[in-house]
């Protein structure tokens, strides 16, 4: 079934693409099927043909990102960024890089990745990165006008309201401060370190946990 699909596909290409076009198009079938191993083979075996094909470079990114092996797929998405050719899916190509760079503490490639992210396609995610990287850079206001944006594009996404509540904490707004922690329990906020991160700020700056200020009360 798959090799009937994939030559069904590759009649549109001249001659001289179909190598390329052949490993790639299974490539992609083998990462959707997550065989991994198979599916670098070949996307490597599409390189050898075209070392310049943006999509194929993209196709070896997502590989090693969902093998977590972020260091080969932050150059792979970087190259296949410096290429001429616009690849297939730019927006989780930005995404994907913007969260390597993020993960690295690179912060201001981090924000400068998500606005292209937000720029070809704006999201929910994509916004809250731009406000993660303000945050972490400092700047305050970016960040909370990054979060805002999310917010409006989902305004149930607990990590939005966690960072929303750090921007209130580290801007002396009490009330907001409290109210953005308590949604974010509220729409379910797991993430262990921004919990934390949360919890010390409060204790830091002595408000932002209505619970503590109900029990004081």
């Amino acid at each position: 079934m798959c090799e009937k699909a994939l030559s069904a596909e590759l009649i549109q290409y001249p001659k001289s693409e179909l190598p390329t076009q052949y490993y790639l198009h299974l490539a992609q079938l083998k990462l959707q099927m997550r065989q991994y191993d198979i599916a670098e083979r070949n996307i490597e075996e599409a390189l050898i043909h075209d070392y310049t094909n943006s999509n194929c470079w993209a196709i070896l990114g997502h590989i090693k990102y969902l093998t977590n092996n972020y260091k080969e797929a932050r150059s792979a998405y970087e190259r296949t960024l410096a290429l001429m050719d616009i690849a297939d899916n730019m927006h989780i190509i930005y995404l994907r890089l913007a969260s390597i760079y993020l993960g690295e503490k690179l912060y201001e490639n981090a924000k400068d990745t998500f606005l292209l992210a937000c720029k070809h396609s704006p999201s929910c995610l994509s916004w809250l990165g731009v406000g993660i990287a303000s945050y972490r850079l400092g700047n305050l206001s970016e960040a909370e006008e990054a979060l805002s944006e999310a917010n409006v594009l989902n305004n149930h996404d607990p990590e939005v309201w966690g960072y929303l509540s750090l921007v209130c904490l580290r801007t002396n707004r009490e009330e907001e401060a409290e109210q953005a922690y308590k949604y974010a329990l509220k729409v379910g906020l797991a993430n262990k370190e921004l919990l934390q991160e949360i919890s010390d700020q409060q204790k830091v700056i002595g408000f932002g946990n209505p619970l503590v200020s109900t029990i004081l009360s």
